[in-house]
């Protein structure tokens, strides 16, 4: 069953590799590619996306790549904080989402974002949940080249800054509240792009990928999650609603 659903994936993610073929995303039906390549035509292989205001950290986007990571999936992905941040401590967190099989992009319902007290792989139950409205974050247009891709930076002012440890991970997944397409994701660095000790977990039960699963075991692609870590205060909106954002420490 194994072999079956690697093959299944990589088809899935040749036949999406290229954005000039005739059929859309949308025809491969309600199992997208968990990881694909951006269209060289339309899009460089390094996407220049600057860090946002105030960034200390940042395992910079490329605009081509992205994985399967969202409540519609079951999914969820974790990276390593790199140890040399020990005793750092962050008041925000930018993510960058992706959208594909649409032709515009539609509004997710907010991000969760959580942090782990072990790296590569974390353990199975964090230590800190944060659940934010996407109407909290701070976010903007960084890639657009529907229906294949669609990808926002998104900054999450924490409501309680955290202290980085020595042995910590990040973990996320994007909430919606649609069903079927656009599919959401998270944005990738560049293949073979590795920061830390190692590449990203992948938690995805739709596909059957048990937590953790190193990427690259049903992808074949090794990356990292893109992600930029920021001082207290440098994109909180003028008002947080606590009603909405909520972070929990266990």
């Amino acid at each position: 069953m194994r072999t079956s659903l690697v093959i299944g994936i990589l088809l899935a993610y040749a036949a999406v590799a290229y954005a000039s073929q005739t059929t859309s995303v949308a025809a491969h039906g309600p199992l997208p590619p968990s990881a694909w390549q951006a269209s060289p035509a339309t899009t460089p292989a390094h996407l220049p996306i600057p860090p946002p205001r105030g960034t200390f950290y940042c395992q910079p986007p490329s605009c081509g790549y992205a994985v399967n990571a969202s409540t519609a999936f079951e999914s969820e992905v974790a990276d390593d904080l790199p140890e040399s941040m020990a005793g750092w401590t962050i008041g925000e967190v930018t993510l960058y989402v992706t959208e594909w099989g649409s032709t515009e992009w539609v509004e997710p319902a907010g991000v969760v974002i959580r942090f782990y007290d072990e790296r590569c792989p974390p353990p199975l139950e964090p230590a800190i949940v944060c659940s934010l409205a996407w109407s909290e974050l701070t976010t903007s247009l960084e890639c657009m080249d529907p229906p294949v891709r669609i990808v926002y930076a998104a900054t999450a002012a924490l409501p309680t800054p955290v202290t980085i440890s020595t042995d910590m991970s990040l973990g996320a997944y994007i909430v919606t509240d649609w069903p079927g397409q656009p599919y959401a994701g998270l944005t990738l660095t560049e293949p073979d792009e590795l920061h830390g000790c190692g590449e990203l977990y992948w938690d995805n039960e739709t596909h059957g990928a048990p937590r953790w699963t190193p990427l690259s075991t049903v992808t074949e692609i090794a990356a990292d999650l893109a992600y930029c870590l920021g001082e207290v205060g440098t994109g909180l909106q003028n008002e947080v609603s606590w009603g909405r954002i909520k972070c929990l420490f266990r």
